[in-house]
């Protein structure tokens, strides 16, 4: 199944669909026609056909004029736009929040220590709120530094020094090249390239095109580690070094080895004593496991650092940063909760639950960026607020079938997917789903349904939704690939989005969606738990729906209890809507959170175990 937007596409198995596409211009429904349509999304030329392709186009971009190449993509969430400074900026100065928290050591540096980093390098979510944390640090009052490596030639970089790291016994020249960042208002950051001839290659950032690790990962990473280290005690941004208190946080097993440094290294010797590391965990399923490594040789560790990152035959990242970091945050509450049990801990729930008993272990559910606003949204066709949610998402769905070839009726429940095609994100029970959806057996619910679903992934799942979609013409919709402004389309024309994840430490869609009034349907799991209210929670306060348990029977249940308010029950539904987007996800809210969770941990004692 897919489905490949470009102009001169052939169109010659489909002329009624194509014929359909070309009156586009012509055609009115639902109260607007295209000429109604802001000049940024308003057609020009030939217009765009929307036809079914064969799967084989994924493989090549060349062929898939619309959306992007999905090699060495572990996330849908990484290909999002971001808002630039001046974009944030001016949107909250049309907001007026207050802080839930004052906090007491803004002037603590902030160096955020992240393999990757948006707009520079991004493969997964990591990437986007690395970038986050390089604007809302520096907005809080913090001199705020990220340390990243530097993958491929980036514009506008300066030399700015370099230093020497030992791995593995042997010396590693280090360069740094620079950038100043400005946010307006003498507030910015400085982003510090790590430059090393084993970081920059020629295929993904941790795998090579044909989907292996590269097999040196570890040194990649480990210089970045040693390099984050000693650029804040060398190197003068601005005319000044940060000096040697700052809080860093080290970010996934790539950046693991900094809270064993600062502990078993620079404290030992006198240096950043006064310094703290955070660990953040954005998915504990990677954890940077090696063999046949002499972890003191290669790290440069005593015997106790060896016993802290050691793991049964190997050596583990992910364990060392946990035992020896100053703070651990997850990126939810709730899975702070589920990576302590043998399920969502993969082998580390008792150092993850050590943690949890001396009091260094949070979860703050992540923020989303301020582009995810449907009353200032450019690439939607057409804007609206809280306050005339119903017009403009009506228009919003009858904009999206024309786009994408489905059945233009206003009463249908159109449902949404974006993600990957895989086991974890619930596609195969979602497939299983999809004939009793379509299937119109007289209950007036079932056989009313649209099903867009956007993503990459399993051929065996792909083969399923190709199916669906030749099975339903015209009321199943596959886009095989990633497109940012499609992804902003479904969230202001759907009524519903699918999220039957069997694990999200985070998720991000589900606060996309309540942002423009698309009610979430989510497995009861991670930060879908903490960000989706249920409706057994009451009409006044729900803001979606949860699944119990993933399998068909209980999906069936949920999707009944979702569209059967939606065409039976419009006030309860809308209702629902006007309280999801009152929700409040955007990070000004979590940075409360990381303020609070910074303050504790420069007041506690060094974690020198």
């Amino acid at each position: 199944m897919s489905l490949d937007v470009g102009d001169g596409a052939s169109t010659s198995h489909q002329p009624e669909r194509q014929q359909q596409q070309q009156q586009q211009q012509e055609q009115v429904m639902n109260g607007f026609s295209t000429s109604d349509l802001p000049a940024r999304l308003q057609p020009s030329g030939p217009s765009h056909v929307v036809v079914q392709t064969t799967l084989e186009v994924e493989e090549d971009q060349a062929a898939h004029p619309r959306g992007v190449s999905l090699k060495n993509i572990m996330s849908f969430s990484a290909l999002s736009s971001m808002a630039d400074a001046e974009d944030k900026t001016a949107s909250r100065e049309t907001v007026v929040r207050r802080r839930q928290y004052e906090p007491y050591n803004l002037n603590v540096p902030v160096v955020i220590v992240t393999s990757e980093v948006a707009p520079y390098s991004k493969t997964g979510g990591l990437g986007l709120v690395a970038n986050s944390y390089s604007y809302e640090f520096p907005q809080n009052g913090h001199r705020t530094m990220v340390v990243s490596p530097k993958y491929r030639h980036y514009d506008g970089l300066t030399y700015v020094g370099e230093t020497k790291v030992v791995v593995d016994g042997f010396d590693e020249q280090v360069k740094f090249f620079h950038k100043w960042v400005d946010h307006g208002k003498g507030k910015g950051c400085d982003y510090v390239f790590v430059d090393h001839p084993c970081i920059e290659r020629e295929g993904g950032l941790y795998n090579g095109d044909d989907g292996k690790e590269y097999e040196d990962n570890v040194k990649r990473f480990t210089i970045l580690s040693m390099a984050a280290m000693e650029a804040p005690l060398i190197l003068p941004l601005g005319g000044a070094t940060y000096g040697d208190k700052v809080l860093f946080i080290a970010n996934d097993w790539q950046s693991g080895l900094v809270p064993l440094l600062l502990s078993c290294k620079y404290r030992k010797y006198g240096v950043y004593l006064e310094s703290r590391v955070i660990y953040v965990v954005h998915n504990l399923g990677y954890q940077g496991r090696y063999h046949i490594i002499d972890a003191c040789k290669f790290f440069g560790i005593d015997d106790r650092g060896y016993r802290d990152i050691s793991f049964g035959t190997c050596i583990n990242m992910t364990k060392g940063a946990l035992i020896r970091s100053d703070r651990v945050i997850t990126v939810s509450p709730h899975y702070a909760q589920e990576i302590q049990t043998p399920e969502g801990g993969f082998g580390l729930e008792e150092v993850v639950r050590g943690k949890a008993h001396d009091m260094r272990l949070s979860g703050i559910l992540n923020g989303i960026d301020d582009n995810w606003n449907p009353s200032t949204d450019q690439d939607i066709a057409f804007n609206y607020s809280i306050a005339d949610f119903e017009v403009g998402k009506r228009k919003n769905k009858a904009f999206l079938q024309r786009l994408l070839g489905l059945r233009e009726d206003p009463h249908a429940v159109v449902l949404g997917f974006v993600g990957r095609l895989t086991w974890q994100k619930g596609v195969d029970v979602l497939a299983d789903t999809i004939h009793w959806m379509m299937e119109d057996t007289g209950n007036g619910v079932t056989g009313r349904a649209q099903l867009i679903m956007m993503g990459h992934g399993e051929q065996e799942y792909a083969d399923k939704l190709r199916s669906a979609e030749g099975n339903f013409h015209g009321r199943v919709c596959g886009y095989v690939g990633f497109d940012p402004k499609i992804e902003h389309q479904m969230m202001a024309g759907c009524d519903l989005l699918l999220m039957p994840s069997r694990y999200e430490p985070c998720g991000l869609p589900q606060m996309y969606s309540q942002a423009y009034g698309t009610l979430p349907i989510v497995t009861r799991t991670g930060g879908l738990v903490d960000s989706v209210k249920d409706v057994t929670q009451g009409l006044g306060t729900a803001t979606g729906f949860h699944i119990d348990y993933l399998d068909a029977a209980k999906m069936k249940e949920t999707l009944w209890t979702a569209m059967e308010m939606n065409l039976k029950r419009p006030h309860d539904f809308r209702q629902m809507q006007a309280n999801a987007m009152a929700m409040d996800f955007y990070w000004p809210q979590a940075m409360d959170q990381y303020e609070q969770n910074i303050d504790w941990t420069l007041y506690e004692p060094p974690n020198n175990n």
